[in-house]
């Protein structure tokens, strides 16, 4: 876009900058270290209607590039009343210059002129929120649909301060809210480096106060922000005093995918953060023990976070240790703490990667047996702050090498690429499983290292034999795929013998025939539907995988599904799955094998999903794991009462 019309959309000026001029500070009548926002001492006035506001803090850089924009419309997608834009720099100096800050189409601004912190910039909303409700949203934190509502609601008789939980862009815990761990030191991020599945949990538990910039509370007890340029103490101090005030709680309401982009952690010593919280120096706070207790933690002695040394505001670190029953249940292998690590992104990057539901469906199955399960994404390998609780790890391998974990029992299950392994890879865990007969067979023998043949699995709850989806009427011949980057041979073969062909699937534009192609992506709950709708379904497998053996996951899924599924030559598939999938070896083969389809009758094909649902599910797969990795800690205990060095 144009510079230009940038500035038209951003509602930017084109005036003459003009520079944050420092004012006297009239609680002490001394030269001010930074400009002082009067709109602080500004009282707000009684709300009128019904409905919420919505104020938007955004930094100063930020607002050029239009960071405050994705807010306002959620905002008012939301059904916000008046919406209003605040700007800050909490680097902002006496001689700082900045062009005035004007209104756009669909909001209004809180004032001309750049705050100088954060709570100048929430002060200076204050005067124009005239809604009973009010939500404080800084354009750093991504909130997802429905999460105005969802804090709304969240409020009240108790609840004075509704928080949502933070994660970082790793998927893991920014913040779900804070905790007092001392009266004069900042407060402490709960859950703080946790998998995302640990603050699910939390849902309406009292916490000490947040310590991200979004909350919601009643616009009538939102109290007077302190001033300091330490964004997370100015958070703090705002949400305890409003829940003072109202007589009532800070509570965690966890959403989902609320993500913080930008470091909110200032670096830099600010005596004005440190003053603001001494209010706090004889008060006590149980909020970290009541929250952990949900989750069979305790909290153990506060630390000073060891990043950012030089910072004399160092945040305390509360880690959580795992309390007296949860030891038990552990030592006696009854319910044991599962990482699944796998080589997905985090967040909606790695939505559509077939490691991603191959993980969730095994963690539910893991938790159907009474097992505690996280998810792990490539950037969450390595969790400092709460890899300690994790009794197993377990790595899907598939591209990555992953870092196998310090202290708990490390478990290989090799689904994909096997080309990649290598023994010293093998040599670093403790159990191994292969999705690939052949593989496991020939690496046991040749390294001397047990792996043992697990194949995929699917998961019956969803992949049943039942009614096609009226989406797909007449559907004959499908296939559910990337490209690859190549023309795949069984779509390329379809196309050869003629075949009535319908393609999902990235990357396909322009190599197939008009009208083939009927879109990029099948959610994976319309999936089931799919397969139980084509006459025919396609696979294949790249060639090291078919190679040793490993079998595709659609093959299990559309199989299950009730489908007759057509796919290239694997060791083992005709035998497994009872006569569902069929292998062809030429094009000649592939063509007779479409024309003939699947003879057996409704009943049949119903019996014979059922059957390999059931023979294949993740439960079944689960099993293995658990009792394998229940026999490999029983031995190492026993080892080490009997003086042996655990290997």
């Amino acid at each position: 876009m144009a510079r230009a019309g940038l500035r038209r959309l951003l509602g930017r000026p084109t005036a003459v900058p003009t520079p944050a001029t420092p004012e006297p500070d009239p609680s002490d009548g001394a030269e001010p270290r930074l400009p002082v926002d009067t709109s602080l001492e500004t009282d707000v006035p009684r709300p009128a209607g019904d409905g919420f506001d919505v104020v938007v803090t955004v930094r100063e850089p930020a607002f050029r590039d239009g960071a405050h924009l994705p807010a306002v419309a959620a905002a008012r997608a939301a059904g916000a009343g008046a919406v209003v834009v605040s700007v800050y720099d909490v680097h902002a100096g006496p001689s700082s210059v900045y062009p005035p800050v004007e209104a756009g189409v669909d909001h209004v601004v809180a004032r001309p002129t750049v705050s100088a912190t954060w709570g100048g910039a929430v002060a200076a909303a204050r005067p124009l929120l005239t809604s009973p409700s009010v939500v404080v949203h800084d354009a750093a934190v991504d909130l997802p649909d429905g999460a105005h509502g969802h804090l709304l609601a969240a409020i009240g008789e108790r609840a004075a301060v509704a928080l949502p939980v933070v994660r970082t862009t790793d998927d893991l815990v920014a913040s779900a809210g804070a905790v007092l761990a001392r009266g004069t030191a900042p407060v402490a991020s709960l859950l703080r480096g946790h998998p995302a599945e640990d603050a699910d949990a939390l849902g309406g538990v009292a916490v000490f106060s947040g310590d991200e910039p979004c909350f919601a509370t009643r616009t009538a007890d939102l109290a007077v922000p302190v001033r300091t340029v330490d964004t997370r103490t100015a958070v703090a101090r705002l949400t305890r005093d409003t829940a003072d005030a109202a007589a009532g709680d800070c509570v965690v309401v966890p959403l989902g995918r609320v993500y913080r982009s930008t470091e909110l952690r200032e670096r830099r010593y600010d005596t004005d953060a440190a003053d603001a919280l001494t209010v706090w120096r004889d008060r006590g706070d149980d909020s970290a023990t009541v929250a952990l207790a949900r989750l069979g933690l305790v909290p153990g002695e506060p630390t000073a976070d060891t990043v950012g040394a030089p910072v004399a505001l160092r945040e305390p670190v509360v880690r959580a240790e795992r309390g007296p029953g949860r030891l038990e249940l552990a030592d006696r292998g009854e319910r044991l703490r599962w990482s699944v690590r796998i080589a997905a992104h985090p967040g909606p990057r790695g939505d559509d990667w077939g490691d991603t539901f191959f993980a969730h469906d095994l963690a539910a199955a893991l938790r159907s047996l009474g097992q505690e399960v996280v998810v792990d994404h490539r950037e969450s390998h390595v969790r400092p702050f709460s890899e300690h609780l994790d009794d197993v790890a377990l790595t899907l391998r598939g591209l990555d090498d992953t870092p196998v974990h310090p202290s708990a029992t490390n478990v290989l299950w090799v689904i994909s690429h096997p080309d990649l392994v290598t023994p010293a890879e093998l040599a670093r865990y403790d159990l191994r499983f292969a999705a690939g007969p052949v593989w496991a067979a020939r690496t046991t023998e040749a390294t001397g290292l047990e792996t043992v043949p697990l194949l995929q699995a699917t998961d019956p709850a969803r992949f049943h034999p039942g009614q096609p989806d009226p989406a797909h009427p007449g559907l004959d011949t499908a296939f559910v795929g990337k490209t690859r980057q190549v023309f795949r041979p069984v779509v390329r073969d379809a196309v050869a013998v003629g075949a009535d062909l319908a393609v999902w699937g990235e990357g396909w534009e322009g190599l197939l025939p008009d009208g083939v192609h009927r879109g990029v992506f099948v959610p994976n709950d319309a999936l089931p539907g799919l397969y139980r709708s084509a006459r025919v379904v396609l696979n294949d497998h790249w060639d090291d995988m078919a190679r040793d053996g490993f079998l595709s996951n659609r093959l299990f899924d559309a199989a299950a599904s009730g489908a007759l599924v057509v796919t290239d030559p694997v060791p083992g598939v005709d035998e497994l799955f009872h006569g569902a999938v069929r292998t062809y070896a030429s094009v000649d083969e592939l063509r007779e094998l479409l024309r003939a389809g699947d003879r057996t009758t409704t009943a049949d094909r119903v019996a014979r999903g059922e059957r390999v649902g059931a023979e294949h599910s993740f439960t079944r797969r689960a099993e293995v794991l658990l009792d394998a990795v229940r026999r490999q800690r029983g031995g190492a205990v026993r080892r080490q009462r009997g003086g042996a060095v655990r290997r």
